[in-house]
């Protein structure tokens, strides 16, 4: 091993880290001509990385922000995404980023949450967030800017805003920042000084919630980003990088643990499967982390097949319901390849920047999220006892994490964060809202979370087993059992399943009697085409329910 590789490998990068960008601008002064970021075919490399970083760093604070002061933007996984992640970095900015396609209504309301006076946003939605965003500046950027073919094209099929009042192109703050006036500061950031990005999140208890998490969290789950790939070294490695960074888990393994360990990260704006088969192909992808629809969209593929299958090094899937047949299926694929590469099963939450436990080659086992990270714990509590106790293993209750991956805190809601965490033995722990247990053997089984267990004549019914034994039946595509309540408040069961065959609801009522309980039969089974989904891929419930209790489905 060299002498650049043990620096990287004993990730002395961390040592002294003063922000996000500390460890990153270490690795780039080591391998300044490895490339970082792969975007359309064109390869960026570290030191071009640096040097695009810094200039934009000076650029924010040519705008007259100050310290501590929110940038945000709503971008694709595009590069100017993390030039701008990191600069804000660099300048000792806050950075919130928000989905790509936010409404004008959403970009304004995150805006005033965290006195954000700039946002950059797609070139296709500037206009509108400007008209709506009137108290801001609003930065216009053309995706096709890190284009070297297809350029010319995409400005054509996508022609840049007219500059004028709030509204600016992206080429003038790269060029003249100075022309750019800020309004005066209305509000002051409402965060507190050790918080270095917001996220947008339901929160614990599925309100929504602004979460100030530091850098400090963000490169302690990073320095451990090796031990989670099961690598000694990621030099030689890609990520494909298609979880966006608004999303936690996109952040910090999907963009940011690549980076400071010397890898590259395989940029996507829109998840597009021959596009990530073709990478894969290349050899330009080694690891892949995603929600369970990238990789259903992998394995429905007629491309994803071959020898090349042997390039992937592991996957991990999480951020939604996981049917067992998926991983299951997943790894026998890639056997049937040739390949070694497994599909792991992980479990996390924004208020612990994202993964908090997972599966891993050392330590896995079926029906399981994995074990607790390195430097975390996970116990489950007893909070009708008081002060609140942790149960002995194999007993459920409500799972907790403590550790050096902690929010700092849920943005301008004191009483929300002071509910949230809680001191038992000297360790500050956070509450997750998820109902689990831990085994005698340090394994972390997720049952379910709490908002989502569904009480039937007063008996609890978990929604995970019902979906996990109706997706291992051979023409159900997808389950989600949610609780629909009549005007007494009594709870009955709605399945929703994603299948053609609308003739195996009496099959599934038989399942559900004969293996989870005659409390567990839905009321009413629903087959759908095709479950809507949220902004990151998961089931939209709400959608579901309006629209069986409109008859539209």
């Amino acid at each position: 091993m060299t002498e650049n590789e043990l620096f990287i490998n004993k990730g002395l990068q961390f040592e002294n880290a003063v922000s996000l960008y500390s460890p990153v601008r270490k690795t780039a002064e080591l391998f300044p001509k490895h490339t970082a970021l792969r975007f359309m075919g064109k390869n960026i490399s570290y030191a071009s990385l640096d040097k695009k970083v810094t200039k934009l760093a000076v650029n924010l604070l040519k705008l007259g922000l100050e310290k501590g002061e929110a940038v945000t933007f709503a971008l694709p996984n595009i590069p100017e995404s993390v030039y701008l992640l990191y600069a804000a970095a660099h300048s000792g900015l806050k950075c919130s980023p928000l989905h790509p396609l936010s409404t004008p209504e959403a970009v304004c309301s995150a805006m005033k949450k965290s006195g954000s006076r700039i946002a950059f946003v797609l070139s296709d939605n500037a206009q509108k967030i400007a008209e709506k965003c009137d108290f801001a500046k609003i930065i216009a950027v053309n995706p096709a800017n890190s284009l070297i073919l297809g350029k010319r094209l995409y400005s054509i099929k996508n022609p840049q805003p007219r500059e004028g009042g709030n509204l600016h192109r992206f080429s003038s703050f790269e060029k003249q920042p100075e022309s750019i006036v800020l309004p005066q500061k209305s509000i002051s950031c409402p965060a507190c000084e050790n918080t270095d990005v917001l996220l947008q999140s339901g929160g614990t208890t599925g309100t929504p919630k602004v979460i100030g998490l530091s850098a400090n969290s963000i490169n302690n789950l990073a320095k451990k980003g090796l031990w989670i790939l099961g690598i000694e070294k990621g030099t030689d490695s890609g990520m494909l990088s298609v979880l966006p960074v608004f999303h936690g888990f996109g952040l910090a393994m999907g963009v940011h643990a690549m980076l400071c360990h010397g890898g590259k990260n395989v940029l996507f704006p829109k998840f597009r499967r021959a596009s990530a088969i073709k990478e894969i192909k290349r050899g330009n992808v080694q690891f892949v982390i995603g929600v369970p629809r990238l990789y259903e969209a992998l394995l429905s593929h007629p491309d994803f097949n071959g020898k090349m299958l042997r390039s992937l090094s592991v996957a991990f899937v999480g951020g939604d319901f996981v049917p067992r047949t998926l991983l299951e299926s997943f790894d026998r694929h890639i056997k049937k390849n040739g390949g070694t590469c497994r599909l792991f099963e992980g479990y996390g939450l924004t208020e612990t920047v994202t993964v908090c436990s997972v599966n891993t080659y050392k330590d896995n086992r079926g029906e399981t999220v994995g074990k607790p990270l390195l430097g975390l714990e996970i116990e489950a509590f007893d909070f009708s006892a008081e002060p609140p106790a942790p149960l002995p293993r194999g007993e459920k209750g409500e799972l907790s994490v403590s550790g050096d991956t902690l929010m700092e805190e849920y943005v301008a809601d004191a009483d929300a964060t002071e509910k949230v965490f809680f001191t038992h033995g000297g360790k500050k722990f956070v509450k997750t809202g998820d109902c689990g247990y831990v085994d005698s053997d340090g394994f972390v089984h997720f049952v379910s979370r709490y908002k989502r267990i569904i009480k039937v004549k007063g008996i609890p019914v978990y929604p995970m087993e019902i979906e996990q034994l109706v997706c291992a039946m051979p023409e159900i595509r997808g389950a989600c059992a949610v609780p629909l309540s009549n005007n007494g408040g009594e709870q009955k069961i709605i399945l929703f399943a994603e299948s053609d065959n609308p003739a195996l609801g009496e099959q599934i009522r038989s399942n559900i009697r004969e293996k989870i309980s005659v409390y567990a039969e839905p009321h009413d089974i629903v087959f759908v085409k095709e479950f809507p989904r949220t902004d990151v891929s998961k089931i939209d419930t709400k959608i579901l329910l309006a629209n069986y209790s409109n008859k539209k489905i």
